[in-house]
């Protein structure tokens, strides 16, 4: 345990790193959107943004996970929770994480599967062709990193719940 900490702040910087990526994607959807909504105007629209929107947005999803996790940014059902006996919270801080560490395992598969399906028979985009299967991929990468984050979650709680 002594290297938990080392480790810990580590995939948290790949975590923020990856986010940011979201983060940019957000920001060039934006800017396609902007240039398709102005060419309009010009009668020369930006062809495939609805393409590239949707493309962006699951990354986006995805890449944003675990940096929420580790923020403590999801939704929490607190007026519940607070109610519930000091001991049962410390218990459903350790259940919790463990129940998504074995659902996003299971999108982290998933993921795998239909992104090597999607290289295979070359899925494309119908207007501009980029392949798919890249984009794909990043639920991948959000689902194992969102993975970590939870172990290190769990850990955390495991040592609250001791008392240390």
């Amino acid at each position: 345990m002594k290297y938990y900490p080392i480790i810990k702040a580590r995939i948290q910087k790949f975590n923020y790193v990856v986010a940011l990526v979201g983060a940019t994607l957000v920001f060039l959807t934006m800017f396609v959107t902007t240039v398709d909504v102005v060419g309009r105007y010009f009668r020369k629209p930006f062809s495939g943004t609805q393409e590239i929107s949707e493309l962006a947005l699951a990354v986006m999803v995805f890449l944003g996970w675990a940096y929420t996790q580790a923020e403590k940014g999801h939704i929490f059902i607190d007026i519940f929770f607070d109610r519930l006996p000091t001991w049962l919270r410390n218990i459903m801080d350790v259940i919790n994480p463990l129940l998504g560490i074995v659902l996003l395992s299971l999108v982290a598969w998933q993921g795998i599967t239909y992104s090597m399906e999607s290289k295979v028979s070359h899925m494309n985009t119908v207007n501009l062709r980029i392949p798919v299967w890249p984009f794909h991929f990043m639920m991948v990468v959000g689902g194992v990193t969102f993975c970590l984050q939870l172990i290190f979650d769990v850990i955390d709680a495991c040592k609250n719940f001791r008392g240390k």
